[in-house]
């Protein structure tokens, strides 16, 4: 019974807010917890059984056959390789330019219809942030 407990709240947290599934990514996970699947059919089945869960649950495609030790490198925990970061151009810019208080880019730029959409920031976690608001 405490297992299944377990099992939903790590669904509830991936599916409801990143922050809970950031927090329990970053626990020390045993070898066999960090290499089965995060996301199973029987959480999604036991959560659209409540009565009470106020949602309906589905497994996301991209995530389905995730593993936790993958939801921690996506979600920052696990340092991004340095390999990957070659060639990235470090941008400074001048600390005294004045910012606006607000700027919405789909606002100045609407004719860009890409903007507003949320896509995959890699390992950077940026995307969660943007998920869970």
């Amino acid at each position: 019974m405490a297992y299944n407990c377990i099992r939903l709240h790590l669904a509830l947290g991936f599916i409801i807010s990143s922050f809970i599934l950031q927090g329990i990514a970053a626990e020390n996970l045993s070898k066999e917890k960090l290499t089965s699947r995060i996301l199973q059919d029987e959480i999604v089945k036991e959560v659209n059984e409540n009565p009470n869960a106020g949602w309906k649950a589905a497994l996301n495609d991209r995530f389905a056959n995730a593993t936790v030790a993958e939801f921690k490198r996506l979600l920052g925990v696990l340092p991004t390789p340095k390999k990957e970061y070659l060639g990235v151009p470090v941008v400074s810019h001048d600390t005294s330019l004045k910012l606006p208080k607000e700027f919405d880019a789909r606002t100045a730029w609407s004719q860009c219809t890409s903007i507003g959409r949320i896509l995959d920031q890699g390992h950077c976690g940026s995307c969660w942030a943007f998920g869970a608001v």
